[in-house]
């Protein structure tokens, strides 16, 4: 393991940052199919239990060790509303992994960054030029492509995956919101800690005991979702977020060969045309940006620079 991220270490930092997406993103999609077969057994809401509870099992150790201390964040209310979007995406994710074919909810999925730019011009009262509502509205027929309203193949399915994108939008605005003061680690274990106490009663309404070879897939489920999360955070840490963001969207192929591995599922034409819209959309959106970031960073070098008074 030392040997092969020291040999990772020696490649240009975006070249580390697309490997590290890469492999997160087979992660997270083996996640997914985790979910999916553990959703025979049981509710989504029990599995999002086992998912948050188990999290906070894999936290203990550093809550111990006094690495990271919850109880000592002076802004609990933040973790809260932080926790509760997360949950309802969590648990929204979960029945939409279970209700469509895995491919068709990954590509619904990627519509979050479209809702991210509502978000920002609506609540965070963020500026939006109009090429970044151009790609919004192009993405948002994306989504339409997929789902298509109107021709009678609207599922369920694919309304409680476009909530899910929406509230993994919000809960992005939080997380963001948060990081101003709170280290990730913080953000992480109040999370977890928040997010069993939500589920608790709901999971125990809805209980039903998994054989051993779900306890094993709720284990799993936990275990590649934290580690998926590790390796997502490393790739941007990496690399330049315009450079490695792209690499994202290789889950949707990863999806689609598990999808027909597992349950022999194909999308229809119109998920791929849907997702290519909208994975084009969010590209651009991404790459706007990124441009934005580096004229404010060039403004905020200059502005200084010429307050100055002349020697």
């Amino acid at each position: 393991m030392r040997i092969a991220l020291s040999g990772l270490r020696q490649l240009p930092p975006n070249v580390q940052g697309a490997l590290w997406l890469v492999s997160g993103g087979f992660i997270f999609t083996t996640n997914s199919a985790m979910i999916r077969l553990l959703s025979a057994e049981i509710e989504g809401v029990q599995t999002a239990f086992f998912r948050a509870f188990f999290s906070v099992l894999l936290l203990t150790p550093m809550m111990l060790n006094g690495r990271v201390q919850p109880w000592r964040s002076k802004r609990i209310q933040g973790h809260f509303w932080r926790t509760f979007m997360g949950t309802c995406s969590m648990v929204l994710g979960f029945y939409a992994v279970s209700m469509l074919p895995l491919a068709d909810a990954t590509a619904l999925a990627f519509s979050q960054p479209l809702f991210s730019v509502v978000i920002a011009a609506a609540i965070a009262g963020e500026k939006v030029r109009w090429r970044r509502w151009a790609a919004t509205i192009v993405g948002f027929v994306g989504v339409l492509v997929m789902v298509r309203p109107g021709s009678g193949s609207l599922q369920p399915g694919a309304v409680v995956a476009l909530l899910n994108a929406l509230s993994v939008a919000v809960s992005i605005y939080l997380v963001r919101r948060l990081s101003d003061s709170e280290a990730p680690l913080m953000i992480l274990t109040q999370f977890a800690i928040f997010s069993t106490l939500l589920l608790t009663i709901p999971a125990i309404w809805l209980w039903r005991w998994p054989s051993a070879y779900g306890w094993a897939l709720a284990i799993g489920i936990s275990i590649t979702a934290t580690l998926g999360q590790y390796f997502w955070v490393q790739a941007f840490a990496s690399g330049e977020m315009s450079a490695v963001a792209p690499f994202d969207y290789l889950r949707l192929p990863f999806a689609v060969f598990v999808g027909w591995l597992i349950w022999g599922e194909m999308p229809v034409i119109w998920t791929y045309i849907g997702a290519a819209i909208v994975i084009g959309s969010a590209l651009y959106i991404a790459y706007r940006e990124t441009q934005l970031l580096r004229e404010r960073r060039a403004q905020a070098r200059i502005t200084p620079a010429a307050a100055r008074p002349a020697p």
